[in-house]
């Protein structure tokens, strides 16, 4: 039970995070400014955390782990996120979601070496399966080689990688609980990016501030929540792959609300990644 609790999670918190491409894509005919973006989306996200941390309180939350926490907050949703943006710019969003979210393979291989946590090793071997089908997915149409944008790319994946080791070592090894890192991380998150956006507060939209605010809860509120204790429940290498399904996901949404095509390339691609799934919890 405790298998299929993590799996679903892991599952639930990935169509959490399917939607946020496509409500940054709404807000984008509004404003551009991806760093004011990803603030506002923080901002809101916080104000639903702050009376649960207030009720948790901080008392089990050394300056040690705190350190921590910022790290994974800053080279994750903030290094991160601004790395893919930049090589989405250079490479299209097909390629790279596909070199980025090679984030997978290399948080479970730094899971094995760093915190030697092998629960769910079944899923290093199924990785690639699941990853060829993304490729699948979000490839329709060709891609656009850039050597920059490569590197922005892998960057990111080395990055979210590294970030989803250290929040797998707060709630595995630190033992704090998940809503706990997961709400401190976005209230630091959030200052950190509105402190550079806010330049452009001026061509924020009530449209787009009620998008946003619905993408902050509904991404780094439940999604953050649902990932983290997946991270608890299972350790890195299932709730990583099970993330294959958020651009799969996404392309389903965006087939609906922003009347994308969904090719039989597409729904091959999907029908690879909920196969690698299904085995993972089959074998492990």
């Amino acid at each position: 039970m405790e298998l299929i609790a993590g799996v679903l999670a892991a599952v639930a918190s990935s169509v959490a995070f399917s939607t946020a491409s496509i409500f940054i894509k709404l807000s984008l005919r509004d404003i551009r400014d991806p760093f004011l973006v990803n603030g506002v989306r923080a901002v809101f996200a916080s104000l639903v955390y702050a009376p649960i941390l207030a009720v948790m309180g901080v008392k089990n939350v050394s300056l040690y782990v705190f350190a921590v926490i910022i790290a994974s907050t800053v080279i994750g949703p903030g290094i991160g996120d601004v790395l893919f943006i930049v090589s989405v710019d250079k490479l299209g969003a097909g390629l790279a979601t596909v070199l980025s979210y090679q984030y997978i393979l290399i948080a479970q291989i730094l899971n094995i070496f760093i915190l030697q946590d092998y629960r769910g090793f079944i899923a290093l071997y199924l990785t690639p399966l699941a990853l060829f089908g993304m490729y699948l997915a979000v490839s329709e149409g060709g891609m656009k080689a850039n050597l920059k944008g490569v590197i922005f790319a892998y960057a990111a994946a080395f990055v979210w990688g590294l970030s989803t080791i250290l929040v797998s070592y707060l709630v595995n090894t630190c033992g704090l609980p998940p809503i706990q890192v997961a709400g401190l991380r976005v209230v630091v998150l959030a200052p950190i990016l509105m402190s550079i956006g806010v330049r452009n507060i001026r061509t924020m939209t009530k449209r787009a501030l009620a998008i946003l605010a619905t993408s902050g809860v509904v991404s780094y509120f439940i999604g953050f929540i649902l990932f983290t204790t997946s991270l608890r429940v299972l350790g890195v290498m299932i709730p990583s792959l099970a993330t294959t399904l958020t651009p799969m996901l996404s392309q389903l949404i965006s087939s609906k609300v922003l009347s994308e095509a969904l090719t039989p390339r597409r729904v091959t691609g999907s029908l690879l990644i909920i196969i690698s799934l299904i085995l993972v919890v089959l074998l492990a």
